[in-house]
């Protein structure tokens, strides 16, 4: 099967990488074009496909995390992989395992994100993500007034 990504780049995968793509694997297509991925992220997705190529299935992870580092979570492979990406790629890789359907490779980068962001502080996960946006008053008022409104308690009203 052949992947054309958003910047129309094509890429071959082969039947034993191709098994883990859930979602498109069955399919009688020769082409899927990919139109949402780009190239960059679009290898990468298939170099983790092509690493677990000679396994039947990827070994689930447990969850509530038990540790606090990939490495003792994930094999040393997948943990590597997932390291050497920013998180801006991870968050774009976790959208192109969905399309694909490699829920292995969504819950791999699903893991490292909770880690990353694990203990941390509101502030620090805004610094870890680059959220240069912080809330004005008005906003966290506005969200405190929905989230009574849904909850069905009074109003609050600032003076």
């Amino acid at each position: 099967m052949q992947f054309i990504s958003q910047d129309g780049q094509t890429f071959k995968i082969g039947e034993q990488a191709l098994k883990h793509c859930t979602k498109v694997n069955n399919t009688n297509l020769e082409v899927f074009n990919l139109t949402g991925i780009k190239s960059s992220i679009l290898k990468k997705v298939i170099q983790y496909c092509q690493m677990h190529q000679n396994v039947a299935y990827i070994p689930q992870i447990s969850k509530p995390l038990k540790s606090k580092a990939i490495y003792d979570i994930v094999d040393f492979q997948d943990a590597e992989f997932i390291t050497e990406l920013d998180l801006e790629e991870i968050f774009q890789i976790i959208q192109a395992a969905e399309v694909l359907g490699i829920n292995a490779l969504v819950d791999l980068s699903c893991a490292f994100v909770a880690l990353q962001i694990r203990g941390k502080s509101q502030e620090q996960v805004k610094l870890l993500f680059k959220s240069n946006k912080s809330k004005t008053d008005e906003e966290v008022q506005r969200q405190r007034d929905i989230d009574s409104s849904a909850k069905g308690e009074p109003k609050q009203t600032n003076y």
